[in-house]
């Protein structure tokens, strides 16, 4: 038998292959519940399985062969932390941003709250500064001697 933080831990995966790399937004009502919350910061609290599917599509169009590298997992009876590293070369218009054609990779930290086997809540945090940087929006980070 699974138990609830293994169960929490495939949720992750799933949703990080299914959703995000393959792009794939029929999926969004399997591993989502209707009443869904999504936290990203500065980028505001938006809710709903529309908004989400959005933003999936708003990541492709933006980033040219946008993935999600995974380097940590873990989970609980109730939450699922992901750590990964969003990659893709900048194609579309990126909010204000015009495209520069410039590859990005920039980490992001999720944690997912799942009730009934479904993630009702998102809290994320993405360095969207290093991402500004790499397109050349932001001039680089000096470099510092040790």
């Amino acid at each position: 038998m699974v138990t609830k933080a293994e169960f929490n831990r495939r949720l992750g995966l799933k949703i990080n292959r299914e959703i995000w790399n393959e792009g794939r937004v029929d999926r969004i009502p399997l591993y989502f519940s209707e009443d869904f919350v999504s936290d990203r910061g500065p980028h505001g609290v938006v809710q709903g399985l529309d908004n989400l599917r959005l933003a999936v599509e708003r990541s492709h169009r933006a980033f040219e062969g946008f993935a999600e590298e995974v380097h940590t997992v873990v989970a609980d009876d109730q939450h699922v932390v992901v750590h990964f590293t969003i990659k893709g070369r900048h194609s579309g218009p990126w909010g204000p941003i015009p495209p520069t054609g410039k590859d990005v990779a920039m980490d992001e930290i999720v944690i997912m709250t799942v009730r009934d086997s479904k993630v009702v809540r998102l809290v994320g945090i993405v360095d969207n500064l290093t991402g500004l940087r790499q397109v050349g929006v932001l001039p680089p980070m000096a470099k510092t001697h040790a």
